[in-house]
């Protein structure tokens, strides 16, 4: 199975059921290679605060998931357990702007895998924000 439909498969698995990973259920996996996932998201208002823009607790979920994502493509790993989670807004996202999540494994040590993120704007290419996580991970095998 490709990395990419591993990823899919995982995103479909989460947002089948009622719970909070609902939310994601309109996200696009588009890329997923080594170390690295791409997601599209198109913001709808499910994904919103009441002033209309993109809630910053979806922000940091997509900063969570898409990371663990680009985690999951390397060898032998799981999702691991986060430590820590920073997000850095630049500027809103509204209802029917499409989103690029892009992550990537900065550093995998023995238990701690260091990510980052970027969001921007696909049409403006406009940064919307940026992320770090850090998880405590063990290789599977």
């Amino acid at each position: 199975m490709s990395k990419v439909e591993m990823i899919r498969q995982t995103f479909a698995f989460l947002t089948r059921g009622t719970g909070f990973d609902k939310v994601l259920q309109k996200l696009v996996v588009k890329e997923a290679t080594e170390g690295r996932c791409v997601c599209e998201l198109k913001v709808g208002d499910e994904h919103t605060n009441r002033g209309k823009t993109l809630h910053g607790g979806m922000t940091a979920t997509l900063v969570d998931m898409v990371s663990t994502a680009a985690l999951m493509t390397k060898e032998n790993m799981g999702p691991g357990v986060s430590v820590n989670i920073n997000v850095s807004y630049m500027q809103p996202a509204f209802i029917g702007n499409d989103l690029i999540i892009d992550s990537s494994v900065i550093k995998l040590g023995k238990t701690l895998a260091f990510l980052s993120v970027e969001i921007k704007d696909k049409a403006s290419n406009k940064l919307i924000a940026t992320g770090s996580h850090t998880k405590f991970c063990l290789k599977s095998k």
